[in-house]
């Protein structure tokens, strides 16, 4: 499993920058002033986070799970 194409929701903020989230990994999420800065940001979130759910026996979502769902909500809107 490649759990390093996880998708992610882009947003921007009403006071400035980014927000940034992996929807399959609850909390995941990163905020930048730049959209540059916000995904760099995601990145090393997403890292951690995923090696805390090694760290603890966690299993990881599966990636073709987590794409599926973010298409069918981008569908709904």
């Amino acid at each position: 499993m490649n759990h390093l194409n996880y998708p992610i929701v882009v947003y921007p903020c009403d006071e400035g920058g980014f927000v940034a989230e992996v929807p399959a990994l609850k909390g995941c999420l990163a905020q930048g002033e730049t959209l540059a800065e916000t995904l760099e940001e995601l990145d090393i979130v997403k890292q951690l986070w995923i090696e805390t759910a090694q760290k603890h026996g966690k299993t990881l979502p599966d990636v073709n799970h987590a794409i599926e769902r973010v298409k069918a909500l981008s569908y709904t809107l």
